[in-house]
């Protein structure tokens, strides 16, 4: 694997620097956060469905490579109850090293005292054009959802194989990795200055508790509005956030480590992230 951080440099700046690291496969995790089926933001969900057909495919390489599959769509467990892979998940053993908070949200670590938080997300990040958002809304509450918290599974489009686990708990997550002995932990989904990086299961807690992590960071996005500081585009939002996360939190890779080809890039995306 190429792992890229970002270190300090002259006059205040950052430069990417690239480790090579090999991974054994039965030390080694995929946890996918909160993609969800449904979104209150339409176009964080056009983007997740976008996303989905490259992460499914990252999934299944990692499957076949005998890497453990974690599906963790918060607050949809119940849509689990009967699952194998939602029972396998319950029946690891409380871990001798349990953190203590492992069953908490994540909001800051010391690293990240080194610098600026580098977005405004202040307003919820939505981004969505005001008419269809309102229509989109409307349409959530028509199916009998929430509006504003409309999720209630994770989404068709990405396969929960044989053997794969289903959890939204960090204690049950932190168990089930103590059990399997897993060291390695890669992170794909939504949304990175969110729940990606603030989860019970997040970069934030697996970095602090000594889990070798990395964010996938051509399989995730955030929630980031342009007409909020620093007023850039929404995809420079995200490369905004994944720096944050290579100089502070942990490193990044990108799909390519299983898939080969090119990194996977969102229609619209026009910047030049690695």
């Amino acid at each position: 694997l190429q792992l890229q951080s970002r270190k300090p440099a002259k006059g205040g700046q950052y430069e990417p620097t690239v480790v090579q690291q090999a991974w054994k496969p039965a030390e080694s995790c995929v946890i996918v956060c909160d993609m969800w089926d449904a979104h209150h933001c339409l176009n964080a969900v056009r983007r997740a469905e976008e996303m989905a057909p490259r992460m499914d495919a990252f999934l299944k390489s990692a499957r076949d490579r005998g890497i453990l599959v974690i599906h963790a769509p918060s607050s949809c467990m119940a849509a689990y109850a009967d699952h194998p892979g939602r029972k396998f998940a319950q029946s690891a053993p409380t871990a001798g090293n349990l953190p203590n908070d492992i069953s908490e949200w994540c909001r800051h670590i010391p690293a990240e005292d080194g610098g600026e938080y580098p977005i405004d997300q202040t307003d919820g990040g939505e981004d969505d054009d005001p008419a269809e958002h309102e229509a989109w809304a409307k349409k959530l509450a028509g199916m009998g959802r929430n509006p504003k918290a409309p999720w209630v599974k994770q989404m068709d489009a990405l396969t929960i194989a044989s053997g794969d686990a289903i959890s939204d708990s960090g204690v049950e997550i932190w168990n089930l990795l103590e059990l399997r002995g897993i060291k390695n932990v890669m992170l794909v989904g939504v949304h990175t200055n969110m729940c990606v990086l603030g989860r019970p299961f997040g970069l934030r807690q697996m970095a602090k508790n000594g889990k070798n992590v990395v964010l996938v960071r051509d399989l995730t996005d955030t929630m980031y509005n342009p007409a909020k500081r620093p007023f850039v585009s929404h995809f420079a939002g995200t490369q905004l956030i994944i720096e944050h996360v290579e100089k502070f939190v942990c490193p990044t890779i990108t799909s390519t480590v299983l898939l080969g080809g090119e990194r996977f890039r969102f229609n619209g995306d026009t910047t030049n992230a690695p």
